[in-house]
């Protein structure tokens, strides 16, 4: 029984592999062939704008979370937006720079093709992993959701027919071991299994408090992943997907820096850390992380004569509670714990035509159902007190400082409903037209208060219990222009939305609170995919324009409530719309094989993203509003205070979204005798300065490189490997990520360089 045929239907758009995948080109670049739209089609063939890696590129790259892809990726942006936790992505400057549970990034991220509706979802390892597709700009008319940057497919490997396994044992820097292993197989004629394991553990931390002498950054996390597929009949296949995870690390700490020079002395020295990466201010308190996460997902693929009908059932839950130095001080200023429980639920159906090559079409309708219940709190008790635990407890199982804090305690609930439709018509040899439209409705629910509690007396900030919906009817036109057997052009508008939202933070001010409308995209892409030098190089570029319509940005601003009550100017955080902004760019990757051993492969991305209408004050629904606040410290129309640099205005350059950004790998491959093979791999990539949050100069980071290094030794006929690595084999300590703190910022930075030696053996 072939139970990977049910993929081959069922991966729509999921089913691109790009020209960037390594293993699937001979001495002449080999026309990959993919079942993007149902039918088989070599990769040249389609005009979609994608980047992908199969598992043997995504070990040697060192991808061992959905993060690392930005680096691999040009025009992608996917940073931690928490130590260790949390993933937001973006694409094209289009993405998601909020972390609370409750928001949904711009980019759907999916495991085969069950979507994940918050980015707590995406913090797990990746492995066992058939491999990972990054398509750019819209997407809504092959998706079970629609987005308006582009989408991140994860696709398992699956059960197979005859028997394999393999067990991989990786050894690194602070005594870090890492064990994966599956198995798979038929369990009878009619019945495949496939069982995946995943164990990480490190007895050492790359980071270490100098005065505690306490170490942070250590791995602890398990994973478990089984699959059963089945027949139905002589025409239909299923497959059966349950998972498990665990993640007990300990967080790693961002450093804290400019805040001794608050006052022009040293009043807030002990606030700031040394800036070396490895040596961290964390103090007395006590960070952990307990995650958890299950699911299981059901599709069923049957066949008709004329159309395939595809259903996917899917239900995942996930918990967290993590304790975070998120401020990066030994005192509390901005202490995180977060406690979130999470569940999802989904239904997808799907028709797929099979009569004709001519003109085909794609149709599916789904359902799904978002709970998030979260308790978010912020400790700054620093300020109100000399910082020693007094033994007042919020929750109960936490120790947090405890005389000051900021809670948010809420429940949202999303039902969404989705029906699209995609198709393509062969016009004659050269042209192809595609055209598709989706239809989007989403119900979202908010109850919950934000509250500040200090030396046990609670003082009520806002309540919030409503409901909003909307829907949005979206779309795509394209064409394709096959020049010759060796170029492709291609070019396509499209329309995309995302739902409202509501922050989820704990907040001073009572506006801060509020429902964000939906956002749009209205996209233009020109494009081409091209063959040369006689098979052995895939050149392929694209040309964008994206015009983004109140795009969702998390913002800082003078608290004028909590300012006028207690007579002080404080910062706050929300969410808000931006009226209007654009991005414009290109992208381009080449892909070589000049010899039967030698790959070289590049990429480069350039994007010039902007606020093209800055929102009023009105815009804020009344933040900022009262005229008594000095105008100092103020924000001018909609921005930041003077103190955090200039306002949002026209021009101003959106989050996510650096200039410029390129990678480049270069790979030699060895024949040996009795069918070994030598392997001598180094890759590159490079990251532009970019902001967390618009305008706000504390959250500006980067540039960003890493420089890694591979050799293995391969034995084809034991199929065993041997692999030593290196990451960030320069050392660098460069900022990955940053925000505003008490009276400067707060940092994150690079890793140091790491090493580590991979045995892998595979059976047959």
């Amino acid at each position: 029984m072939k139970t990977n045929r049910i993929f081959a239907k069922s991966a729509i758009a999921a089913a691109i592999l790009a020209t960037a995948t390594p293993y699937a080109y001979s001495e002449a670049i080999e026309k990959i062939e993919i079942t993007a739209q149902k039918r088989t089609q070599s990769i040249t063939e389609v005009g979609v704008t994608t980047t992908a890696f199969n598992g043997d590129m995504l070990e040697e790259l060192g991808v061992e979370n959905a993060v690392d892809l930005g680096a691999n990726t040009p025009g992608l942006v996917a940073v931690n937006a928490t130590s260790g936790g949390t993933p937001i992505f973006a694409i094209r400057g289009i993405g998601l720079d909020d972390f609370s549970a409750n928001n949904t990034s711009g980019v759907g991220v999916y495991t085969d093709e069950v979507f994940a509706s918050s980015p707590v979802y995406l913090g797990g390892q990746l492995f066992d992993v058939e491999r990972v597709e990054v398509l750019k700009g819209p997407q809504g008319t092959l998706y079970g959701k629609n987005t308006t940057g582009g989408a991140i497919n994860f696709i398992t490997k699956k059960p197979t027919d005859d028997f394999e396994a393999f067990v991989e044992v990786d050894i690194s820097t602070y005594q870090t071991v890492e064990v994966t292993t599956a198995i798979s197989g038929g369990l009878t004629d009619t019945v495949n299994g496939r069982l995946s394991l995943n164990y990480a553990k490190s007895n050492e931390g790359w980071q270490k408090d100098l005065t505690t002498g306490e170490e942070f950054g250590l791995i602890d996390t398990f994973a478990v992943r089984g699959q059963l597929g089945f027949e139905l009949g002589s025409s239909g296949t299923g497959l059966l997907r349950v998972y498990a995870s665990q993640d007990k690390s300990k967080p790693s700490s961002p450093d804290s820096e400019g805040q001794a020079d608050a006052f022009g002395d040293d009043s807030f020295a002990e606030l700031d850390s040394s800036g070396d990466p490895a040596h961290v201010n964390v103090g007395d308190l006590d960070v952990f992380r307990d995650e958890s996460g299950s699911g299981a997902a059901l599709t069923l693929d049957y066949s008709f004569e004329d159309f395939d009908v595809v259903s996917i059932s899917s239900f995942d839950q996930y918990d967290r509670s993590v304790l975070d130095n998120y401020d990066g001080s030994a005192v509390s200023t901005m202490d995180l714990y977060l406690e979130n429980d999470l569940s999802q639920w989904s239904q997808e159906i799907r028709f797929i035509s099979t009569g004709s090559d001519e003109f085909t079409w794609v149709a599916g309708a789904n359902i799904s159902n978002e709970k998030v219940e979260s308790v978010d709190i912020f400790d700054d008790s620093f300020f109100l007190s000399d910082s020693v635990w007094d033994g007042v407890l919020y929750p109960e199982d936490i120790s947090m400082h405890g005389d000051d804090r900021f809670i948010s305690d809420y429940i949202q609930e999303t039902d969404s409903y989705g029906l699209y439709l995609h198709t393509e018509t062969q016009l004659n040899d050269s042209w192809k037209l595609i055209a598709g439209v989706r239809y989007s409705y989403d119900e979202r629910s908010f109850n919950g208060s934000s509250t500040n509690l200090s030396f046990g007396e609670v003082f009520p900030v806002v309540e919030l219990n409503e409901v909003n919906d909307e829907d949005a009817v979206t779309g795509k036109i394209g064409l394709d222009w096959k020049v010759d057997r060796d170029l492709l052009v291609f070019g396509n508008i499209s329309t995309s939305y995302k739902s409202g939202v509501y922050y989820g933070g704990a907040v001073l001010d009572s506006n801060a609170w509020s429902y964000v409308e939906p956002e749009d995209v209205t996209s233009a892409e020109l494009g081409f995919k091209w063959t040369l030098l006689d098979g052995s190089m895939q050149l392929n570029g694209a040309a964008f324009a994206l015009e983004y319509k109140n795009r969702q940005s998390l913002l800082t601003f003078v608290a004028d409530d909590f300012s006028n009550d207690f007579e002080v100017e404080t910062l706050d955080t929300t969410l808000a719309s931006i009226p209007e902004s654009q991005t414009t760019g290109f992208e381009m990757d080449v892909h070589w094989q000049p010899t039967d051993e030698l790959t070289i492969q590049a990429g480069i991305a350039f994007l010039d993203s902007k606020v093209t209408k800055a929102p009023t004050t009105a815009d804020l629904r009344g933040i900022n509003a009262d005229p008594s606040v000095n105008d100092q410290a103020r924000l001018d129309g909609f921005g930041f205070v003077d103190a955090l640099g200039d306002s949002i205005t026209n021009g101003t350059v959106l989050s996510q979204a650096p200039e410029w950004s390129y990678n480049a790998l270069v790979a030699y491959d060895m024949p040996l005798e009795n069918d070994l093979f030598l392997k001598f791999q180094t890759s590159y990539s490079w990251s532009d300065e970019q902001y967390a949050q618009l305008a706000d100069p504390n959250a500006k980071y980067g540039p960003v490189s890493s420089l890694n290094g591979l050799v293995s030794l391969t034995s084809d006929a034991d199929a065993w490997s041997v692999k030593l690595w290196a990451r960030n084999l320069l050392d660098n300590d460069a900022e990955t990520y940053s925000f505003s703190g008490f009276a400067g910022r707060t940092v994150y930075r690079q890793q140091p360089a790491t090493f580590g030696l991979t045995f892998k053996y595979e059976y047959y």
